[in-house]
Formats: structure tokens, sequence, C-alpha cells
């Protein structure tokens, strides 16, 4: 992988491939993720926050998912019916339980950040309309790399996530 951190920061991000094989590895459903050119998940789309940190506790890297995302993925991992997503799509809110299941999936998403001489873990999620940690809010006012994906998890909607790393 082309993941391996120095200690400045990532050397580089997940590519769509990486962030693929992973979620397709965990979810079994031949997830795709496709890079894309330009930012395409503004503020206002985003409902979970995640973010990790290296072992000073210092934020390196936050994702950013949408609600048909952060909803698909938790379903997905839970064989939860596609209906179900769709619902809470309509209604605008990641349900709890498959907050708690996306939660695990973005902690196993932390291997995609960590290098034999860097580990990441997963330190915050917030699941919209809860609040992002002042950490994490902090971290994401200064210019950041960013990565933007289209992430398809058969059976479910596609939905969008970023990766903002430290430079």
């Amino acid at each position: 992988m082309s993941t391996a951190l120095e200690p400045a920061g990532l050397s580089a991000l997940p590519t769509g491939g990486e962030l693929g094989v992973l979620l397709d590895g965990l979810l079994d459903r031949g997830v795709t993720a496709v890079e894309q050119p330009e930012p395409c998940l503004p503020g206002r789309d985003v409902r979970i926050v995640a973010s990790y940190v290296d072992d000073a506790a210092e934020v390196r890297v936050v994702v950013l998912l949408d609600l048909p995302l952060g909803t698909g993925l938790g379903a997905a991992l839970a064989l939860v019916p596609a209906p179900r997503v769709a619902e809470a799509v309509r209604e605008g809110v990641v349900p709890p339980d498959l907050a708690d299941n996306t939660r695990e999936v973005l902690n196993v998403a932390a291997s995609l950040f960590t290098s034999a001489g860097v580990h990441l873990k997963l330190a915050e999620v917030a699941v919209a309309p809860d609040l992002v940690g002042e950490r994490t809010v902090d971290f994401l006012r200064v210019p950041r790399r960013r990565s933007d994906m289209r992430v398809s998890v058969p059976g479910y909607v596609d939905g969008l996530l970023a990766i903002v790393a430290s430079t």
C-alpha cells in the first residue's frame, strides 16, 4: 500500500482502489471507490465525521461521510435490508444502530492510515446532529490534503466520502 506515514503526516492518501479493497474485504459486496477530481462533499451534506489520532493524540486524519454512505456502510456490515437505508435517507438521519455499525467500519479503516512507523487509531465519530469535537474542527480549519470518493456498496445506495489529512 502507498499509505505509509512520515513523521510530519501521510506521505500519500489512500487511493480509491485501496479503500474499495478494504471495504470489499470487510463487507464482501464488491464495493468500489472512485476518486473524484474535485471536492464533491460539501459541508451541509456531511453526516458523519471521524477523526483519527496518532500516539501523541494529535488529529492526523478526518474522514467525512454523507448520509447515504454513512447509513449504507452500517447496514451492509450488519446485513440490514436496503429499504431501511432508503427510509433513513428519506428521513435525513443515520439511525443509532446503523451509526454504531458504521463506527466499526471506520475503526477498521484506521488500517489505511497506519504504517510500521506510525499508528493511527479512531478517536471520535460524530453523527449529525451531534457536534464535532473542537480538535477536529480546528484540524479542518487549516488547509489540508483531501481526496473525495464516490463509493458504491452493491445492494445499497452510492455515497460520498472525503479523506482530509495532515500535510
